[in-house]
């Protein structure tokens, strides 16, 4: 055995002393066993947390809920960027094209921050 498949190996059985679940599904990634903790489905092999799903739609939920705190600080970001960018223009025209941008930025904050709840 390799060293990888000996270290995914003493996961699973410490996750099972601790109350895990062995699945019958395998991972999609590698096909090892999947573990249930509670609510949370892991691949020990991969070392991640396996979302389950029954149809495409709720594949494509879960995957928009994982990008959500990602996008949130991306935006979080372009704003801080974005008003550093303002206070140091002068120029009316300029100033009024950042302004709708950060309208935007704003708005689509709120957008995703309502998505999350």
């Amino acid at each position: 055995m390799t060293k990888r498949n000996d270290a995914s190996i003493k996961k699973m059985a410490d996750l099972l002393r601790q109350g895990a679940t062995m699945l019958a599904q395998g991972c999609p990634q590698c096909g090892s066993p999947l573990m249930k903790m509670g609510d949370d489905v892991y691949c020990t092999t991969c070392d991640r947390r396996i979302v389950v799903v029954d149809s495409q739609e709720q594949a494509e939920s879960q995957t928009v809920k994982a990008l959500i705190p990602e996008l949130h600080e991306i935006l979080l970001k372009k704003l801080k960027t974005l008003s550093d960018v303002i206070e140091a223009e002068n120029d009316t025209e300029a100033l009024t094209k950042l302004a709708n941008l950060m309208v935007l930025l704003l708005q689509s904050l709120e957008r995703l921050e309502g998505i999350a709840q």
